[in-house]
C-alpha cells in the first residue's frame, strides 16, 4: 500500500517497484521517515532473520528516500550509493518476525553527496541491523552523460542470472555469472538499467562464504554474517558480463574476515570486506551478534 509520502519519494529517487519493496513510508521528527520492511529469511547456507544483502537492499532504498525527502528541490534525481558498512545488531524472536520496521535519518554532505543511517527493528523495538550509507547524488541529465542509454533489442535474450561452479583460482575463488540480465535490474534506475549495488554485494558474500568453507575445510558449513562494508566503484549494467570473486583474509575474534571482488566486462565495479561467523547445522544460535572487532 502507498501514501502521499511513499509516492512523493519515489518521483524522487530513480528506483521504482519491483526493485523497490517497502511498505508504507511515514515522515518521523527531524525529517526521519520510517517505513513498513519486508520480511526475506535467510537462506542456506546463511543464517538469521533476515539475508543481509536483502536487509542492505531495503536498508539503502529508505535512506536515499530519507535524503531526498530533505531537498526543497522535488525534482527526481539518481542516488548511487558508493560507500556502507553494515552491522548486524541482534535477531527477532521467533513471535516477532511477522512484522519488521525501518527508520531512516539522513545528512546532505554537499549538492552532491549524502549519508544516511538506516535501522532495521521488530515492532517492539528490538535492534536487528544498520546500515551506514553514504550517496552520490546525480541529476538525470549528468548520470545520462556517464551512462547512456542502453538498446534493450540488442541484448542476448534475458535470461536469469545464472549460478555458475565456484571454482578455485590460485588463493581466491571465482564464480563467472556470465552476462547480467535486464530482469536483474528491474525497477534499478529505469532506462538505464544496472543491477543494484546491494543485489551484487549479496551474490558476492555467497561466494565468500564458499571461499571461507573451502579456506577452513568446511565446505558445509551454515555461515552468519556479522559486519560487512562495500566500496562500489561503478555500475555493472545490462548485458556485460559478470564475475565474481572471493578470498579468506584473516581471523578476527571469533569469526572470520573475507574480501571479493565484483567485475563487469572485467572492470572492478564493487568491493566487499565482510566478517562473517560459522554455525553447525544443529547448533545455531541467533541471540545476539559475536563479540569482535569490526573491520574498518
Amino acid at each position: 500500500m502507498t501514501n502521499d509520502v511513499t509516492t512523493q519519494c519515489l518521483e524522487r529517487i530513480s528506483v521504482a517497484p519491483p526493485y523497490f519493496a517497502l511498505g508504507r513510508i511515514e515522515p518521523l521528527d527531524a525529517g526521519s521517515l520510517r517505513a513498513d520492511f519486508p520480511l526475506s529469511p535467510a537462506a542456506t547456507p546463511e543464517v538469521g532473520t533476515i539475508a543481509a544483502g536483502e536487509a542492505a537492499r531495503h536498508l539503502a532504498i529508505l535512506g536515499s528516500c530519507a535524503a531526498a525527502w530533505q531537498r526543497e528541490d522535488d525534482r527526481r534525481h539518481h542516488y548511487l550509493a558508493t560507500t556502507a558498512s553494515y552491522r548486524r545488531l541482534g535477531e527477532a524472536p521467533e513471535d516477532e518476525c511477522g512484522t519488521l520496521r525501518a527508520e531512516a535519518t539522513a545528512l546532505w554532505l554537499d549538492r552532491k553527496r549524502a549519508k544516511a543511517t538506516i535501522t532495521l527493528r521488530t515492532e517492539h523495538g528490538v535492534p536487528l541491523r544498520q546500515l551506514d550509507c553514504t550517496y552520490m547524488v546525480l541529476a538525470p541529465r549528468m548520470f545520462a552523460r556517464f551512462n547512456p542509454p542502453i538498446d534493450l533489442d540488442r541484448l542476448p535474450t534475458d535470461e536469469p542470472l545464472t549460478e555458475p561452479e565456484v571454482v578455485d583460482v590460485d588463493t581466491w575463488v571465482e564464480a563467472d555469472h556470465g552476462p547480467i540480465p535486464a530482469s536483474l535490474c528491474a525497477g534499478h534506475f529505469p532506462g538505464y538499467p544496472a543491477a543494484p549495488v546491494a543485489v551484487l554485494m549479496g551474490r558476492l558474500c555467497r561466494v565468500a562464504g564458499i571461499a571461507m568453507g573451502r579456506s577452513l575445510g568446511e565446505p558445509d558449513h551454515l555461515h552468519r554474517i556479522e559486519s560487512g562494508a562495500v566500496e562500489a566503484t561503478g555500475l555493472a549494467r545490462a548485458g556485460q558480463r559478470l564475475v565474481l570473486r572471493a578470498g579468506y583474509d584473516r581471523p578476527v575474534g571469533h569469526g572470520h574476515q573475507m574480501t571479493g571482488v565484483a567485475e563487469a566486462d572485467g572492470e572492478v565495479v564493487g568491493r566487499v570486506t565482510v566478517t562473517m561467523t560459522t554455525h553447525a547445522a544443529d547448533s545455531v544460535q541467533l541471540d545476539r551478534p559475536a563479540q569482535m572487532e569490526v573491520a574498518s
